[in-house]
């Protein structure tokens, strides 16, 4: 037999045993071996010390969906996977080391929290079916690999924002199992800003009151996007995320960003604006104030707003175990400040030079608080603004540009890694023009790759690099978005920011964590979760031969894009050329009959702004979906000033049922 021959078996060996091994984030280190470990009916579990909930939950998980009764065993053996803690074993904490031979599987770990993560790798190792109950499914086969593993950074998070757009519990429940699984331990929960306050405070019932939680029936807004969390609502998420090594950070944000807070204590209030007497979607901000920010903030001159925040977050620490509360502090409009005489009159007396003293005046007096209550206060980067009396347990969540965190470690602060500039998920992934709901007001692009090769350790000397806490991606709901659009800008981004947050740099490989995520996305097919595709939401184009300065019709077919009933929304994409499109309505036909329409008047041009007046996005209801039907698009348009106008023609369904049928489904 020739060396090519030998070679060629050797290469395609090699290949095939590397291909088994993929896991996000990527382990630290791996030892390929030969074989694979065999669960069967015969298989049993051996664990050191009584298994947490955490444990319980995945064992249990994997008994429903192998249909294997995996039972336990008093003693270690072949066979088996034995789970063993021991305490001097040197390993980072959450750290792991897991032996996967033919005979049997070991586990070893300082604490059950190195077990957790070791059985999120086995799960990956495993079958796919590992997600969804399959007993056809009759070999559950590990490949045989020795892995050392433990966590680069101890804050690994995603914050939602559900003040802007409403989600409720059973959407936060799926993103923290799927945090789980990507091992990321931290949930910031931003649970106020201007469009709605979403938690329960016994002590003061108005801020969960309509006014203050339930967009203005105005606004034409499905009321899935208005709510709040009851307090027996926040206690089970925060157990669900317990069970899964998760802590939720929450985030009460002030003194800025606190317009549903002044609608029911306006006395709080540095002055008497309170107009509009409610609640709107963020677009909605322009027509209202002439820009996105509240033309009011908590007053911090009175010792009234210091005993509400009180109230607020003592009610807080009781309701979430972990160690931080986040208050905010972003984009505080000082301006208010300066137009009152109390303000002016306060500030003399306390020697404060001007009102950037006074914002630290008013954060370290709510930091304070926050201490006093045996809680760490984190707040965003805005806070060091005069930071002297800041006190140095006070975490930073860097936001402002990567430069950001050296500023906050470079002072002696703990800081998080979130720049916008990188891992803010609302901001567009790929193309600006694809029709997905991405913030378009940031010209620049958020890609995966670019996310990917971001270090937030970059540039830190070895004492600033001891206080960076970790790195988390931030979605902002400004924009009014379904869950489909959710799903669809999160991930898979969020999977990179999950091996950002745990693979040391030196063992990142862009090109294999491409590879490994294409697993990845079979494996959030069948978790039911949409993601970014290449391309986006785009469904065809127009260009110059299809329009006419006169009105006209344009036809889209769209029956791959429609799967199950909900609600859709088409939009016009002007990308290049010297003419814009107008659109004179749109209609949504099934087999040639009309089942929906949009009938307002928009612009195709260059605009992007949130505040765009004539929105080129068009909505549809589909109430009794027809798998064997055609569906089509129908626009009434036509160009401006000349037909040199090129676009994209984009469609999205957001199903009724999410997390139960996805666009992968057809």
């Amino acid at each position: 037999m020739s060396k090519v021959y030998y070679f060629a078996i050797f290469f395609f060996s090699l290949f095939f045993l590397n291909a088994q091994i993929s896991i996000i984030p990527q382990p630290q280190k791996i030892t390929e071996k030969n074989g694979f470990f065999k669960l069967t009916p015969k298989t049993k579990l051996y664990f050191s010390q009584k298994p947490e909930e955490s444990i319980l939950l995945l064992i249990d998980q994997f008994r429903e969906n192998t249909g294997l009764q995996l039972d336990q065993n008093k003693k270690s053996g072949l066979h088996r996977l034995n789970f063993l803690i021991k305490p001097k074993e040197n390993l980072a904490p959450g750290g792991y080391k897991l032996n996967i031979s033919p005979e049997k599987i070991e586990v070893i770990a300082q604490n059950q929290l190195g077990w957790f993560h070791a059985l999120q790798s086995i799960r990956q190792l495993l079958p796919l079916p590992i997600e969804k109950h399959d007993n056809q499914l009759k070999s559950w086969e590990l490949p045989a690999v020795e892995i050392l593993d433990f966590p680069q950074y101890t804050w690994r998070g995603f914050m939602l924002d559900v003040s802007r757009t409403f989600f409720d519990t059973n959407v936060v429940k799926k993103y923290l199992d799927l945090m789980a699984i990507y091992k990321m331990n931290t949930f910031h929960w931003h649970l106020t800003d201007d469009q709605g306050w979403r938690i329960e405070i016994k002590k003061y019932p108005e801020l969960t009151s309509p006014k203050t939680t339930a967009f203005h029936h105005t606004e034409n807004q499905p009321s899935m996007r208005s709510g709040f969390y009851t307090q027996d609502e926040i206690k089970e998420v925060v157990k669900y995320a317990r069970d899964r090594n998760i802590t939720i950070v929450p985030e009460i944000d002030i003194p800025g960003h606190s317009w549903p807070v002044l609608l029911v204590y306006p006395e709080l209030g540095v002055n008497k604006n309170t107009y509009p007497n409610h609640i709107f979607p963020f677009v909605s901000s322009w027509g209202y104030w002439g820009n996105q920010f509240t033309p009011n903030t908590l007053d911090p001159t009175k010792e009234d707003v210091y005993a509400f925040l009180k109230n607020v977050f003592t009610e807080l620490a009781e309701l979430f175990p972990g160690k931080y509360i986040h208050f905010g502090g972003d984009e505080v409009k000082h301006e208010f400040w300066k137009k009152e005489a109390h303000v002016a009159e306060f500030m003399k007396k306390n020697n404060l030079k001007n009102v950037h003293e006074l914002q630290s005046y008013f954060v370290t007096r709510v930091s304070d608080i926050i201490q006093g209550l045996g809680k760490k206060p984190i707040g965003w980067n805005d806070i060091l603004e005069n930071d002297a009396h800041l006190p140095k347990g006070t975490a930073i969540m860097s936001w402002l540009g990567a430069k950001a965190v050296k500023e906050a470690t470079s002072k002696g602060f703990g800081a998080v890694a979130t720049p916008y500039s990188h891992v803010y998920l609302d901001i567009t992934q790929a193309d600006r023009n694809d029709g997905t709901m991405s913030d378009l007001a940031y010209r620049h692009i958020n890609s995966i790759d670019k996310i990917y090769e971001y270090n937030p350790a970059e540039n830190l000397n070895p004492e600033e690099r001891k206080l960076l806490l970790g790195v988390q991606g931030n979605f902002w709901s400004a924009l009014a978005q379904d869950i489909k659009d959710l799903n669809v800008q999160v991930l898979p981004r969020l999977i990179a920011i999950a091996e950002l947050g745990w693979t040391s740099t030196e063992n990142k490989n862009f090109s294999s964590f491409q590879k490994r995520l294409e697993k990845e996305k079979k494996r959030l097919d069948l978790l039911k979760f949409d993601y970014y595709e290449p391309g986006g939401y785009i469904v065809n184009h127009w260009n110059p031969e299809m329009i006419s300065e006169e009105y006209q019709y344009l036809s889209f077919d769209v029956t791959p894009k429609v799967y199950a009933n909900g609600t859709a929304m088409a939009g016009f994409f002007f990308t290049q050329g010297e003419n814009y499109l107008e659109i004179d309505g749109a209609t949504l036909l099934e087999n040639d009959k009309i089942i929906s329409e949009d009938l307002h008047h928009a612009l195709a041009d260059t605009f992007r702004g949130t505040n765009k007046v004539k929105p080129f996005y068009f909505n549809f209801d589909i109430k009794n979906y027809n798998p064997k039907a055609t569906y089509t698009v129908q626009a009434k348009v036509r160009s401006v000033g000349g037909t040199d106008s090129f676009g994209n023609f984009t469609f999205r369904l957001n199903p009724d049922t999410p997390f139960e049928v996805t666009e992968a489904d057809k």
